[in-house]
């Protein structure tokens, strides 16, 4: 082998390790961004509420809206349990290109139900929420268009961040599939 060829093959080699060092910054954050929706909104759900947690409080309302918001809160934790075990199955080092494609294309289908049923557990959290405070509230005009306009800007946030990350997510299974070019 003459030296060109050499250096052109290292070169090559370099390329794919620079890559593969990007995309797994890339999981790493992805990881942690699973984990941080596995355990903050709950934590931001006790400290918000906790101050409606008191025995005056409890009637049928707020049972039902501790009900509601438990259970929405576990289906969402579930699909972010989930989501971190198809980011934490992608090994980029030891798989293949198409088994890594494969893996995260598995990711993106665990996000699209996640994303799927945003438009039935966004108003089921949000109504559960209202239930557990309802006595704590004095309706006006005011209050009643902050809770509309509160819900339309979650609603709104949660849809542009779902598409925000499908984006990250695309380009993530592209530069895995642009890696198979370094291994010819």
């Amino acid at each position: 082998m003459e030296i060109e060829d050499l250096k052109t093959i290292w070169e090559k080699y370099d390329n794919k390790l620079d890559n593969l060092e990007k995309l797994n910054k890339k999981l790493v954050w992805m990881k942690f961004r699973t984990l941080y929706a596995l355990i903050i909104p709950p934590v931001i759900l006790v400290v918000v509420l906790q101050s409606q947690f008191k025995t005056e409080n409890v009637d049928l309302n707020f049972i039902i809206g501790c009900f509601l918001t438990i259970a929405v809160a576990l289906f969402l934790g579930y699909i972010s349990f989930k989501s971190y075990m198809a980011l934490k199955g992608i090994d980029l080092s030891n798989d293949s290109v198409i088994d890594s494609a494969k893996k995260v294309n598995n990711y993106k289908g665990v996000l699209n139900t996640r994303h799927k049923y945003t438009f039935i557990t966004y108003p089921l959290l949000y109504v559960g929420v209202v239930m557990i405070i309802w006595k704590g509230l004095h309706f006006n005009m005011n209050t009643i268009l902050f809770m509309i306009g509160l819900f339309v800007f979650s609603i709104v946030l949660g849809n542009n961040q779902y598409k925000a990350f499908k984006d990250k997510i695309e380009r993530l299974e592209k530069e895995i599939l642009e890696l198979e070019e370094y291994t010819t």
